[in-house]
């Protein structure tokens, strides 16, 4: 998760403003749902291998993925960019540092404004069984993701809080910390949130069986998400990985051949999610929905692509909101028989998503069995 940090390198002498920091810059900070407001799943989808690319030659075969993301906002629960509101006591003079003979309240309203772009590069092992298992083969798979480059700018901004209690001289006494100090404090949370990083990110291991019976697919796989990914608890700089936990998500894909040119594919995904240990934090367990179509052309296969995604259990800080995401886009196959390798295509564009980052994805796939 990105929890925002005021960096300590203020004036050793100033440490009641530091506390005072603290206090009130808190405030405007959240914990994020669904770690960092994202979830352990492909949010490009992940149809258009299964449906139109789908392996049927026994033996070892690998794919390189190449996949872009630009991150435009992230939403609260209405859907429009995220605002939180949060009201804080203040117990400490934050200009002595000595105890307030009365409380003060004040209630914050930040708003974040948050752009990011990222490419990624994933790497895909597999073995397809020459055996039948229950009329299907299997297929064992290891999916190792290096992000390239992701660069996160963040921007918090909202009005300056107004100091309540029943003071009027201690109200005052806060207020002008609050109106000397808080804008700038927002500005070194955001630069903390901002940055460019690059590394591994959380690996999986992966195992499916496939079942065809004359124009139909049936495709069944369990996956395991590791927590290998490049991630800080404490939201220092943007994180690659989700965190030290662990996802398991299962999965039910169907396609046939609804006419000779058309073919019709359907996935449904569960995720269950282990307790973070860093955190102490349970991302609420999620299902996914994949539907896809395909026309046959003597060019390759394309069709339209959509996706759903919710939560259906909060997050164990229940304070935010379920992850929820619609997107759609449009699937691209095509062999390249002399090499011996299928080139997928796939672009997904967010129509509509709450408590969740918010863009536009594409994906450039290259599989060959070897």
């Amino acid at each position: 998760m990105i929890t925002l940090v005021i960096v300590a390198h203020l004036i050793r002498g100033h440490a009641a403003a530091i506390l005072f920091f603290l206090c009130s810059l808190f405030s405007a900070g959240r914990t994020f749902a669904a770690e960092d407001y994202k979830l352990r799943f492909p949010m490009a989808g992940s149809l258009g291998g299964e449906i139109g690319a789908s392996l049927n030659v026994p033996g070892w075969y690998g794919s390189t993925a190449i996949t872009a993301v630009k991150i435009d906002k992230v939403t609260g629960s209405d859907g429009k960019p995220l605002v939180s509101f949060e009201t804080k006591t203040i117990t400490i003079n934050p200009t002595t540092g000595a105890p307030l003979p009365v409380a003060v309240n004040y209630t914050s309203q930040v708003t974040m404004d948050l752009g990011q772009t990222q490419m990624q590069a994933s790497l895909v092992m597999g073995y397809l069984t020459e055996p039948h298992y229950a009329g299907g083969r299997l297929i064992a798979t290891f999916t190792l993701p290096y992000m390239l480059r992701q660069e996160r700018d963040v921007r918090l901004t909202g009005p300056v809080p107004t100091a309540t209690g029943p003071s009027a001289l201690v109200n005052g006494a806060v207020q002008s910390s609050l109106n000397s100090a808080y804008e700038a404090g927002l500005a070194v949370r955001a630069t903390d949130a901002s940055g460019v990083v690059q590394g591994w990110g959380d690996a999986e291991i992966a195992g499916s069986w496939v079942y065809r019976e004359a124009d139909t697919l049936l495709v069944t796989s369990l996956t395991l998400a590791l927590p290998t990914g490049k991630y800080s608890p404490t939201g220092s700089v943007p994180n690659i990985g989700f965190g030290n936990f662990y996802t398991l998500r299962t999965g039910l894909a169907v396609s046939y051949n609804a006419t000779p040119d058309w073919r019709l594919g359907a996935k449904m995904s569960l995720g269950f999610n282990t307790r973070n240990k860093d955190t102490d934090v349970r991302s609420g367990n999620f299902a996914g929905v994949d539907l896809a179509a395909l026309y046959r052309t003597s060019f390759g296969s394309l069709g339209p692509h959509l996706l759903y995604v919710q939560q259906y259990q909060p997050d164990s800080t229940d304070q935010y909101g379920k992850f929820n995401g619609t997107s759609a886009g449009a699937l691209f196959n095509t062999p390249i028989k002399p090499l011996n390798v299928n080139i997928s295509v796939s672009y997904m564009k967010a129509i509509k998503a709450a408590n969740a980052l918010s863009g536009s994805f594409l994906r450039l796939r290259v599989s060959k069995a070897f």
